[in-house]
């Protein structure tokens, strides 16, 4: 199979003197490929002939150009390998390596690392307490050969397959295969430099930070962060954002998401959960993070907010904004603690939502209510019970008798809210497994290690982002991990089980599997035959009083399990499997297949955000491009006393040249994000809010009194408790100084008034 047909990304260079700008991903540059390798090879000093051949690129590389190479080395060769390799998807590793009789090396084989396949034994895998590693092996044929010319005194192609028989990488996911994660010796150089030798103090950094950060704020804190949001929509056309402003004209609320959480709302914005946090801004605005899950059941985040206050029309204000930026796209269901704000403002904006409240904090909240831990465990039971609704209601007469709560008032308010919480009337309602705000609560932990009560609003948004890149990236890992792998098949329904292996993402076919070997404990007892349809009846092995039914439509293959398994989580359950074994089917059928936990959620997206890279990100990639080289070139000219002076000489010249071009080109006065944006809002600083997750102060002024250990007083500490002790010894005897001498004084003016006054 020609790699140039199946590569799913075509490669593309892009020339980085272009100030139109183009889509950063597929920036590709040789020198940054090569740098990546990791050699330290004498022979990187010296300018590689095969370097022209791959600028030309992957599209217009012919096999005659490749097997008429010629390399220096082994390593030079396996360097090229390597990075022909990245340029067109896949990894390598070594093979074959032939030796004469005098043990030198004649010829060594790189081959693709899908090369051959991997041996597996379902025995062990099934009695493993780890899960299997998957399969990463396909059998590949390409191989690359070089052996050496004793004529030439050089290494030349002996062999070149390059048709694979697997989908090959995206240019963004190489990162993740194993021959391009090197770290380069020039880099390694690098880093040791910097640990030891930085050529400034901790307190220098520290004071620029600040510095910098000052000069950001110049014109307020407000007035920045609105300006670099209004930066990053000029940057990206899909991105939105909303504020207001009080009566004081101070920046009250605030909503902002980017392009990418919008694609992940059309995708997977059937769930949505959101909880607030505190402590992340100086100003105490509580922030509101939107988060669903995504196919591979990590949390993704759909936008965030910062609020003025925790009202309902505050609430619904936010959501009314998360509707227009998604394109009025309500979600099925929505997960959220019990703050009554948050209940009302979701039945104004969503009333056809499925609204779920928090079993945590129902359990934490049943705990502390309950007089007994004997009632505390029934309650438990009634809400995560899996019953019908007339069987949640006999359960709940029986707990309320046995305890004697008919005049409990939580119980009863609980009672009245039981369609929010009770299992028995979730059951059939997609949740995508959510049941609770722990998403919310885990993101919210994430998002503080970049956040805390000193951060200003303009460094808000560059640590959200920060933090969205950090999230993004470990969903490009779990696609990379889906889409490149295999995992290993344990069922003897090979071609059900395969299918499921093919369309699903890992996680999901994890637990899809699992669902599959369930399928042996199960028993068809009765099939009955209606117009249209069959209906079947299963029990399970050892438990005969459990009896479920599954309809099951031969024309359009639709089926429908009393479980509700599917319904409720979105993946087919174990008596549906039994059924498909019962009817002969070689695939899940489409109507037991959600669209949302497929490799290709992602893939079809009804609306395209396009974004527009902007001038700064461009001249990033320039400013990398230019890093890779310049950084190996001082490590090899830092190797040699020559090669120091002469290089010193040359980057001297060069730096004076560039800032030459630089300050003709009018760039010295730099290019803000005020320069860009070029808008006065006149909009002041929030005002310190009081919310319900901050007990403390709204002063500014309310720093903690530090006392002494030892004493408890104030003014000093354990460490100078003694000093102090001497000087209040100091100071009791000047004061008792200056009593004796008032007593003297009065004495005097005694004597001198003729003695109206007697003296003891």
């Amino acid at each position: 199979m020609d790699h140039n047909t199946e590569n799913s990304g075509e490669v593309v260079f892009i020339d980085l003197n272009d100030d139109a700008g183009e889509d950063v991903n597929n920036i590709i540059d040789i020198d940054c490929i090569m740098g990546q390798q990791g050699s330290g090879d004498a022979t990187q000093n010296v300018q590689k002939h095969w370097i022209n051949i791959l600028e030309k690129g992957i599209d217009h590389l012919t096999d005659a150009e490749i097997t008429g190479l010629r390399f220096s080395s082994i390593d030079d060769g396996g360097q090229f390998y390597n990075t022909y390799a990245k340029l067109v998807g896949f990894s390598i590793r070594k093979d074959e390596i032939k030796r004469n009789k005098n043990n030198i090396v004649t010829s060594r084989r790189w081959v693709c690392a899908k090369e051959g396949f991997q041996t597996t034994r379902k025995e062990d895998n099934l009695n493993c307490k780890r899960e299997a590693r998957p399969i990463t092996r396909t059998g590949c044929k390409a191989a690359f050969r070089i052996r050496f010319d004793r004529r030439s005194n050089e290494w030349v192609v002996g062999e070149f397959k390059k048709e694979h028989n697997h989908d090959l990488v995206a240019q963004l996911e190489t990162q993740f295969l194993r021959s391009h994660r090197h770290i380069k010796d020039s880099d390694k150089a690098y880093i040791i430099a910097l640990h030891n030798n930085v050529g400034f103090i901790p307190k220098d950094l520290y004071n620029h930070v600040v510095a910098d950060r000052n000069s950001n704020i110049s014109d307020g804190d407000a007035e920045c962060a609105l300006a670099y949001l209004q930066a990053k929509a000029d940057m990206d056309s899909s991105f939105f954002y909303r504020y207001t402003v009080d009566k004081e004209s101070r920046l009250a609320n605030l909503f902002w998401t980017d392009s990418q959480s919008r694609l992940d709302y059309e995708c997977f914005g059937d769930v949505l959960a959101f909880d607030t946090t505190y402590k992340t801004n100086v100003y105490k605005k509580p922030l509101v993070i939107l988060v669903g899950v995504n196919h591979h059941r990590q949390t993704t985040v759909f936008g965030c907010a910062v609020l003025v206050d925790e009202t309902i029309e505050t609430y619904i204000w936010v959501l009314q904004n998360l509707l227009v930026a998604m394109n009025n796209k309500t979600p099925i269901s929505v997960v959220t603690d019990g703050d009554k704000a948050m209940s009302a403002a979701i039945k104004s904006v969503f009333p056809e939502s499925r609204h779920r409240l928090c079993v945590w904090h129902l359990d934490r909240n049943a705990f502390a209510n309950l007089p007994n831990t004997e009632a505390y465990e029934s309650f438990i039971t009634c809400m995560v019970r899996y019953v019908t609704p007339d069987e949640f209601e006999d359960m709940w007469q029986k707990m309320v008798n046995k305890h004697n709560l008919h005049n409990h008032e939580w119980l009863h308010e609980m009672y009245a809210k039981k369609k929010k919480w009770a299992e028995a009337y979730m059951r059939g309602h997609f949740f995508s497994g959510c049941r609770s705000t722990q998403r919310c609560e885990a993101m919210n932990a994430f998002f503080n290690r970049y956040v805390n009560r000193k951060t200003r609003l303009y460094q808000l948004f560059q640590q959200v982002d920060r933090a969205l890149t950090r999230i993004r990236h470990n969903e490009m890992g779990a696609d990379f991990s889906s889409n490149y792998t295999e995992p290993i098949l344990f069922s003897k329904l090979v071609k059900i089980e395969k299918h499921a292996a093919n369309i699903l993402t890992r996680e999901m076919f994890s637990r899809v599997q699992e669902e599959i070997m369930n399928e042996q404990t199960f028993i068809v007892l009765d099939s009955t035959e209606s117009e249209g349809y069959r209906t079947y009846t299963l029990t399970q092995y050892e438990c005969p009083d459990s009896k479920w039914e599954v309809v099951y439509y031969p024309k359009d293959q639709h089926m429908k399990c009393s479980c509700l398994l599917f319904e409720s989580y979105g993946y087919p359950c174990a008596h549906l499997f039994a059924i498909m074994k019962a009817e002969h089917l070689k695939q899940i059928p489409p109507s037991c297949i959600m669209k949302r936990w497929l490799k290709t959620a992602k893939s079809d997206l009804s609306d395209k955000h396009e974004s527009q890279i902007s001038p700064d990100v461009i001249s990033m990639a320039r400013f990398s491009a230019l890093s890779f080289s310049c950084s190996q070139m001082c490590f090899f000219g830092s190797r040699t006393k020559e090669g120091f002076e002469e290089l010193k000489v040359e980057i001297a010249r060069l730096k004076c040249r560039m800032e030459e071009l630089y300050n003709s080109n009018g760039n010295a006065n730099g290019e803000g994000i005020h320069s860009r944006v070029g808008i006065k809002r006149n909009v002041r600083d929030p005002a310190i809010v009081k919310t319900k997750g901050d007990h403390g102060s709204t002063s500014n002024s309310s720093a903690k009194v530090r006392r002494c250990s030892n004493c408890r007083d104030v003014g000093h500490t354990r460490r100078t408790l003694t000093t102090h002790m001497n000087s209040w010894n100091n100071l009791h005897q000047m004061h008792q100084l200056t009593h004796l001498i008032y007593k003297q004084i009065m004495l005097e003016t005694f004597n001198h008034d003729g003695g109206r006054f007697q003296h003891s």
